[in-house]
């Protein structure tokens, strides 16, 4: 409450000079800031040029702050006395009349010591929110592995990757699942919202499932192409294989390598589909028969029929890989599907805030009080709500 007192007594002593005249928003910097950071500030002080005005705002104060406290309440009753009861012309000059400026000084006191009390109640409210976001952890490694017959196979969470094989094992060399059948079949490893997971495909490409992804893919190649399906996103590093293109098909896209590292974000509720190329070439076309061919650093963005390229910055498309979420001018609505995904909540954010741009990075290891600092750091005015998992972004 120091600060808050503090705060309030240096606006407090600029407020009384400028009534006395002594200092105006056009020459004194601080003030004009006062007022630029608080118009209704400014607005009231204005009206305060009247003693009518000065006394309506006394009365209306005394009527409507419940909870001013005993000292607070002594002033205002000797403001109430100073106040002539005639009303004073309005003065195109600076100065003010010396009659009613201390009564107006005082006011402004009291208000702004109302508006702060409101704002520490919101403060406190902010520290309630901070607590209940603490407990809202990030995913992990978690995922399944679905097999052609129907069965499944949950993945330990102690370990991040599997590697296939003749048998199924984790990526330290412990096995998950020994080899069953010699006959071909689809796998399918999926990740749950909040959840993440490596795998290494039978040709020793990689792959890095983000959360809520699926990848299909065989147990083992065709010796004439390299098919995997997959819906959300991940990142890939396609082992060469000479002759053999390396295909990932999407519901929105095909792309089609030989040997590279790219990125691919497509997942089916979305209107967009993005794939960025960190090396290599790939070939992206669309159902439409149109195709682009990208060079590191470039990124496809596939709406509907649509299908261009941009230039982009692959450390932020990527990031997520590094545990890292990184925000470079995106729109909130956009950021907060994302980072929904990772830490399995549901967010209501209403639509006036959904284009608001955000800038800036927090570790995906974080709990998600981190990223409301990031999102009250860009627009302090916006107010959250958490009830269990479900947050509430709100004017």
């Amino acid at each position: 409450m120091a600060n808050t007192k503090h705060h309030i007594d240096n606006t407090l002593i600029l407020l009384q000079e400028y009534l006395k005249g002594n200092i105006h928003p056009t020459t004194d910097r601080e003030l004009r800031m006062l007022f630029q950071q608080y118009p209704d500030l400014r607005i009231m002080v204005e009206k305060l040029e009247n003693a009518d005005h000065l006394r309506q705002e006394l009365e209306y104060y005394r009527v409507h702050v419940k909870d001013i406290e005993k000292r607070e309440s002594r002033v205002l009753s000797n403001i109430m006395t100073k106040i002539e009861k005639p009303s004073l012309k309005k003065t195109t000059s600076y100065k003010k009349l010396p009659l009613w400026y201390t009564a107006a000084a005082c006011f402004i006191g009291l208000a702004i010591f109302g508006i702060w009390t409101i704002k520490s109640k919101d403060h406190n409210n902010n520290i309630d929110v901070t607590k209940l976001a603490e407990n809202l952890h990030p995913g992990g490694n978690k995922a399944t592995l679905h097999f052609s017959d129907g069965s499944s196979l949950g993945l330990d969470q102690s370990h991040n990757g599997i590697v296939i094989g003749s048998s199924i094992t984790y990526n330290d060399g412990s096995v998950a699942l020994g080899s069953s059948t010699d006959k071909r079949q689809m796998m399918t490893l999926s990740t749950p919202r909040g959840g993440q997971y490596e795998i290494q495909l039978s040709d020793g490409t990689k792959v890095w499932l983000n959360a809520s992804t699926s990848l299909k893919y065989p147990d083992k190649f065709t010796e004439q192409q390299r098919l995997v399906e997959l819906d959300g996103e991940a990142f890939f590093e396609v082992a060469k294989s000479q002759g053999r293109p390396f295909i990932v098909i999407t519901a929105k896209e095909k792309i089609e390598v030989l040997g590279t590292h790219f990125n691919v974000y497509s997942y089916p509720n979305e209107k967009e589909s993005k794939v960025s190329l960190k090396e290599g070439k790939v070939k992206v076309s669309v159902p439409t028969g149109e195709e682009k061919v990208l060079a590191p650093g470039e990124q496809a963005v596939v709406n509907g029929e649509n299908l261009r390229v941009q230039q982009v910055s692959i450390d932020e498309s990527i990031s997520w890989t590094n545990d890292e979420f990184m925000f470079n001018n995106e729109p909130l609505g956009t950021v907060l599907t994302q980072v929904a995904r990772w830490y399995d909540i549901d967010i209501d954010i209403d639509p006036s805030l959904s284009k608001i741009t955000l800038w800036g990075s927090v570790s995906r290891l974080d709990t998600f009080d981190k990223v409301l600092k990031i999102i009250k750091m860009t627009d302090d005015k916006i107010k959250i709500q958490i009830e269990g998992r479900r947050v509430k972004l709100m004017k």
